[in-house]
């Protein structure tokens, strides 16, 4: 007789045998996804934001100045605008103090939308004697920034910058 007794035979429950390869196909898993992700994310940011505000900040910084004595004597003219759309149709309407519209010789109004470069366009503003100007520029329902600068009589230019919303359906 032997004191040796047979070992037991293996359980499928429990024959599962955490080993090394594991936990490095388990890590290199985690990381990929990780990795992965971040990718994704990087690309869709900088095909919708290009992060760039001004060209150069130095020149902007050393015209600030002037910019602010300009948007001080221009606010004191208290004029207003406005930007409605009826179906296919972007209204801008430039009003002054007493409610009349100002004159304007021309301009441009750059619009676009807050976060992306996407829908952004530039409109040429005609003359217009009554400070009404009807463009034939439908934009999408949501939210838009313009970026306004009209020349007024005596060689003005009136700069504006606005937030505003397109409601969906007329």
């Amino acid at each position: 007789m032997s004191d040796l007794t047979p070992a037991p035979a293996p359980s499928s429950a429990g024959s599962f045998r955490l080993t090394g390869r594991h936990v490095l196909f388990g890590m290199i898993a985690f990381f990929g996804l990780i990795v992965a992700v971040n990718l994704t994310m990087a690309t869709f940011a900088s095909m919708t934001w290009p992060g760039l505000v001004v060209a150069n900040s130095y020149v902007e910084s050393q015209r600030f100045n002037t910019r602010l004595e300009q948007a001080r004597q221009q606010q004191a003219l208290g004029f207003t605008l406005r930007f409605e759309q009826s179906h296919d149709t972007l209204t801008l309407a430039l009003r002054d103090l007493d409610g009349n519209g100002v004159r304007i010789l021309g301009g441009t109004v750059q619009i676009g939308r807050p976060v992306t470069r996407t829908e952004d366009r530039i409109i040429d503003v005609p003359a217009a004697p009554d400070g009404l100007v009807s463009m034939p520029d439908a934009l999408a329902p949501g939210l838009w920034v313009a970026d306004v600068a009209l020349l007024l009589e005596g060689d003005l230019v009136w700069r504006y910058e606005t937030r505003f919303s397109v409601k969906g359906g007329d």
